[in-house]
């Protein structure tokens, strides 16, 4: 089933004349992308949370150092 959508769809590069060509070429290309989109995410993430981490440790020095 997933071949015949593949046959008549429009997203896939030729890089071969039989299906099977034709289907590791759509998911290298849809992988790829979802790769990319979840490495963006957690790049992101990761810079939040260092900014956490670098953050707290200091504050409970600032506050008893007010006291």
């Amino acid at each position: 089933q997933i071949l015949d959508v593949l046959k008549g769809s429009t997203i896939i590069e030729e890089h071969g004349k039989d299906d099977n060509s034709k289907f590791w070429a759509a998911y290298k290309k849809v992988s790829t992308e979802y790769d990319d989109d979840f490495l963006g995410r957690a790049n992101d993430d990761m810079g939040i949370i260092l900014t956490f981490v670098c953050f707290f440790p200091s504050l409970p020095m600032q506050v008893s150092q007010s006291y």
